[in-house]
């Protein structure tokens, strides 16, 4: 099962480049910005730096603002006002033209370590929090500034991850977390990024900030629902392919409950009642299996040929065959030459002993896939079931002698072809695979590809080279066609 795409969703207005001007009163926020002199002052210069109309003169300005509040601030009786022009002048220096993110500090203004560099977002953060914790009831009021920022430099890694550019988009996406910590947006950003570089353990850690920083804040509500999902997916395959024990128990915990979270949010979602199903599967609750696939038995028409596949899927992992039956005879009305399906349906019903049912199944797999050995196994079991029904002894030796018929053509086999990969891309379809060349001599073939609608009828195909392959050798293919009513695939015995 593949994770849905992550989104970006960015609902930001920006300021415009005017500074926000501190009054007496907004609310029950209330600043003193005219006292003691050393604030008031701060306030005059960022007040000229704002008018001034020669760009040369409010580097000046500026640096007077930052001097007279950091020289001495233990003699400022009025911290919140200090905070509060010192969240201003940042600001300002940062709307200038061309401006840098980084300067010497003499540069800004201070007079302790000149020398020094100063980060002027981490330097606005800074007042930004020291006033939103004095004054709680200023939040709305400091929030703006922030937000001016964070939203420019967001925007950009966002356009940066658009482009590929990874680097850029990661370098921008952690500057806008200096602005804006508690933030889901930019971690949602560095989960893409951490995925597209193969960073599963980072991409884990970042969908894990945005599911915490999100909290109940609906505007941060869709990032958090695809982190939920994507998460537990990522946890449900490490589950599969790496953890054991204690460790696989634990991602499987954690998994089901990340997707049970999902579905209270976003109830009667197809995809994530699908991978819990899988997740409650891999757990061995197969009373939860059965609660979660009964809604698939009794309204199929709501779920995609997929969805009642894994299903079907977790119905016979857990014992349910009948369910899985009807489950994956459900899914091949929609999709009756998905090959997987095909091959597990048949085993259902051959467990079933249901030969009735088993035989156009078995005939199909080896119409869609004729090089595949374990095919010929499955028909030499449906003639097993067939002569164990059978009481006439002729038709009982006709069966019997099938068994035998079908077991030798699966161990002579030739070449062998595994698909490893079939799947709908967009409006393109791919098909990759492995031809293993079992005969005593090197030989090449040529695999006549066709791509299938959900009638069967032939939407695509192409003449795939396959060798030349050595004796006891492989080789592997990999195509992919422009079909957008493609849904499956079938190719002519390779010979």
């Amino acid at each position: 099962m593949k994770a849905r795409i992550w989104t970006v969703v960015l609902h930001m207005s920006l300021l415009s480049a005017g500074v926000p001007v501190a009054s007496s009163a907004q609310g029950a926020c209330e600043i003193n910005d005219s006292s003691p002199f050393q604030v008031n002052g701060a306030k005059q210069y960022v007040i000229a730096a704002a008018n001034s109309r020669r760009p040369d003169e409010v580097p000046k300005h500026l640096q007077n603002a930052i001097r007279v509040l950091t020289d001495d601030p233990s003699k400022i009786k009025n911290d919140a006002g200090r905070q509060w022009m010192l969240l201003r002048t940042y600001a300002q220096w940062l709307q200038r033209e061309n401006a840098s993110l980084v300067m010497k500090r003499g540069d800004v203004g201070f007079t302790q370590n000149p020398t020094g560099s100063q980060n002027l977002l981490l330097a606005l953060d800074s007042a930004a929090t020291a006033l939103e914790s004095m004054l709680p009831q200023c939040r709305e009021r400091v929030r703006p500034f922030r937000a001016q920022f964070f939203g420019e430099i967001l925007n950009k890694s966002i356009a940066a991850m658009g482009a590929e550019q990874n680097d850029s988009a990661a370098y921008f996406a952690n500057l806008s977390l200096q602005v804006a910590g508690a933030d889901p947006r930019p971690w949602n950003v560095l989960s893409a990024v951490y995925q597209k570089q193969n960073k599963t353990d980072s991409a884990m850690i970042a969908m894990e900030k945005v599911i915490a920083l999100s909290g109940a804040d609906t505007l941060y509500a869709k990032v958090k629902q695809q982190s939920r999902y994507n998460l537990a997916v990522m946890k449900l395959t490490r589950a599969e392919t790496e953890a054991a024990g204690a460790k696989k128990d634990e991602a499987i915990t954690a998994a089901r409950g990340l997707l049970e979270a999902y579905l209270k949010d976003t109830p009667g979602d197809a995809n994530a009642a699908q991978a819990l199903g899988r997740a409650v599967r891999l757990s061995g609750d197969t009373a939860a299996v059965t609660a979660i696939f009964a809604d698939m038995l009794t309204a199929p028409d709501k779920f995609s040929a997929d969805q009642l596949f894994e299903a079907a899927s977790n119905a016979a992992a857990t014992g349910h065959d009948a369910d899985a039956s009807k489950l994956f005879e459900n899914g091949l009305t929609k999709n009756p030459f998905h090959r997987l399906a095909l091959l597990n349906y048949a085993n259902v019903l051959f467990t079933l002993k249901d030969a009735g049912r088993m035989g156009p199944v078995v005939t199909r797999l080896l119409e869609v896939d004729p090089n595949f050995d374990r095919g010929y196994r499955l028909m030499a079991g449906l003639w097993q079931l067939r002569a164990r029904a059978e009481s006439d002894a002729a038709k009982k030796k006709v069966a019997n002698d099938s068994v035998l018929f079908y077991l030798d053509k699966q161990s002579k086999t030739n070449p062998r072809v595994d698909i490893t990969l079939a799947q709908k891309s967009g409006n393109a379809f791919a098909v990759q695979g492995t031809v293993n060349n079992d005969g005593s001599a090197t030989a090449s073939w040529t695999m006549k590809l066709e791509l299938l609608d959900a009638a069967g009828a032939v939407v695509g195909g192409k003449d795939v080279a396959i060798g030349p392959v050595e004796a006891g050798g492989n080789t592997t293919f990999s195509v992919k066609l422009d079909a957008p009513k493609a849904i499956a695939y079938r190719y002519a015995p390779l010979k």
